[in-house]
């Protein structure tokens, strides 16, 4: 026989309104997150390639990716008038780089690149984007993104059996272009399987090539975002370096 109790309407108790605010925007974090984690994660077969250098360039430096003897890419300078120009430019018709506001992104460590980022072989010049540009003519200037970078990123687009694949190099540029020494190669790296993401300093387990805890640090904070934090760890990381740069 059922108890009495059974059969009387529940009653109905009213959740803390600010407590319901939190539970509504951390299982909208927490969504976001999964949706992101699940939008990012990598194919079962995903690669990265990395190549370990320390090439100091002087005149100019091609790069070969995928090691497959056909130079993808080169890194030299250009004189122009009163200037000398550090340039990066395709040696392959299809190949292109990353571009930002004209010249040649300088990327940070963990940021992506693949499909929908701005790419492009040249700008006004036939051999490619300028990374930066110094020269001295009543008034001495070193500018661009490049200008004095420390262990930089150049995304790369570029084509394996017609296939898109994207890479990075890795680069430190000095403070004057005109002295010698000043722009160091150290490495560079390419995702095998074609249209996917590859993570600016990432290898293929997850881990970073070694750094020092001042280059990991992205050029300007922002708050946590609900996109930041649907990157997961990579994007907490990334927040948390941030974050840290305005303390210091």
């Amino acid at each position: 026989m059922p108890h009495p109790a059974a059969n009387a309407p529940r009653t109905i108790v009213p959740i803390n309104s600010r407590l319901n605010q939190r539970l509504t925007a951390y299982m909208a974090a927490a969504s976001a997150a999964g949706v992101g984690i699940l939008a990012l994660a990598p194919s079962a077969h995903a690669k990265v390639v990395y190549t370990p250098a320390n090439t100091t360039i002087n005149g100019t430096t091609t790069i070969d990716l995928n090691h497959d003897g056909i130079a993808d890419f080169v890194i030299g300078f250009q004189e122009l008038d009163k200037s000398i120009i550090l340039f990066v430019g395709p040696q392959v018709t299809g190949n292109q780089m990353r571009i930002a506001n004209g010249g040649a992104a300088a990327g940070f460590f963990g940021v992506p690149v693949g499909p929908g980022e701005k790419f492009a072989a040249t700008n006004s010049y036939s051999w490619g984007l300028i990374m930066a540009d110094a020269g001295s003519y009543s008034i001495t200037w070193f500018n661009g993104p490049w200008a004095n970078a420390s262990n930089r990123y150049l995304g790369f687009k570029f084509l394996i059996n017609g296939e898109v694949h994207y890479g990075w190099a890795r680069l430190s540029v000095g403070n004057y272009l005109h002295a010698i020494n000043q722009v160091i190669l150290t490495g560079y790296a390419y995702e095998t399987v074609p249209n996917t993401n590859i993570v600016e300093g990432h290898l293929s387990d997850g881990t970073a090539d070694n750094l020092a805890p001042t280059d990991l640090l992205a050029p300007a904070p922002q708050p946590a975002s609900l996109g930041m934090l649907a990157r997961g760890a990579d994007g907490l990381a990334i927040w948390r370096r941030e974050d840290d740069a305005v303390v210091r």
